[in-house]
């Protein structure tokens, strides 16, 4: 069983230099990008890598709205959809500045009662929200939307103006997204929050704009085990089993046993770096890669060594450039290939 492992926000950017890598300890993550075969590759986020390995094709904006909100349980239909996700904005050096859903902690009444007002503002617009988790909306719009945008996890923590919606109808959707804005300024639920020392959502991120897309051809991943809507989506898209992340490698070893090696060609997608690598939060990421060495990473490179997989193959995202490894079970003797510490990466 080859398992492929996606490991987005591994690499920092270059610009950063080794000082993110020091003090990390993980083995288990320099033996499989050491000791098997490695290519590099260009750099590429989550939603990147999946376009990239589903052949997602844009006609406007890459129609990654859709394809979540099928992942998130909902049912695109041919409607046309964009993730709207409920974000924060805050004013730094005459800058608007985004915290994304994580630093919110919405509660499912405070999405629905959000939501509500968004969608009794617009009315017979054209334009209707849904909630189907409260800390991921998702926006339908009656006509087209031909813009382009950018996700919101390339945006968190950083000024907003240079990834505002451009394209043909760039102008018309920011007049939309004010808005928002206004419609959500000086709801209850927002005051309550504020009387509470918490953030208001007093804005909507919007991205991934169009039709859900006919994903034709093999599916590349038999099954997909994630948390993240995108990935679920596109799996449901292509007829692949979808399953929820397990805490650890060595359960997820377990639910393989049982399940007597019926999925072919799964896919793990572990994401925790994310949230840290977004806000540039040095040492949130070393924490998490720890954790992902402990919990993943040590007990699938132990089932390969014991024969439990054939092959491992890690797909290591950074936003400059990226890795791709591939190590087979007799990879792990081959002691002359010693595994370079991660700094050397950088």
């Amino acid at each position: 069983m080859n398992l492929h492992l996606l490991l987005p926000d591994l690499f920092w950017p270059q610009a950063a230099g080794a000082e993110p890598y020091r003090g990390v300890g993980v083995p288990a993550l320099e033996t499989l990008l050491g000791r098997g075969a490695a290519r590099r590759s260009p750099g590429a986020s989550l939603e990147q890598w999946f376009a990239d390995e589903y052949g997602i094709e844009p006609r406007h904006d890459q129609p990654f709205g859709p394809l979540a909100l099928l992942g998130d349980g909902g049912e695109p239909s041919q409607h046309f959809w964009l993730a709207a996700d409920p974000v924060h904005l805050t004013v730094h050096r005459d800058q608007l500045v985004l915290a994304e859903a994580s630093r919110l902690h919405l509660a499912r009444e405070e999405a629905d009662a959000l939501t509500d007002r968004l969608n009794a503002h617009f009315g017979g617009g054209g334009i209707h929200f849904v909630a189907p988790r409260p800390q991921r909306w998702y926006l339908r719009a009656a006509e087209e939307p031909r813009i382009r945008t950018t996700p919101t996890a390339a945006v968190a923590g950083r000024r907003i103006d240079s990834f505002l919606p451009s394209g043909t109808d760039g102008k018309r959707w920011r007049g939309i997204l004010n808005e928002m804005q206004m419609a959500l300024h000086g709801h209850p639920c927002n005051e309550a929050r504020e009387a509470r020392g918490e953030l208001p959502v007093n804005s909507v991120w919007l991205w991934g704009a169009g039709r859900m897309p006919a994903l034709t051809g093999t599916a590349p991943y038999g099954a997909v085990w994630s948390g993240h809507p995108l990935a679920l989506g596109v799996a449901a898209a292509t007829g692949a089993m979808r399953h929820a992340l397990p805490p650890s490698g060595d359960r997820w070893l377990g639910e393989m046993a049982e399940a007597r090696g019926d999925h072919e060609n799964p896919l793990v997608v572990l994401d925790g770096l994310r949230t840290a690598a977004c806000y540039r939060d040095v040492a949130g990421w070393r924490d998490a890669l720890h954790g992902i060495e402990r919990d993943w990473l040590a007990p699938l490179l132990a089932g390969l060594r014991a024969g439990k997989l054939t092959q491992i193959t890690l797909h290591a995202l950074g936003c400059d450039f990226s890795c791709v490894a591939v190590a087979a079970r007799v990879d792990l003797v081959k002691f002359w290939r010693r595994a370079k510490r991660l700094s050397s990466y950088a």
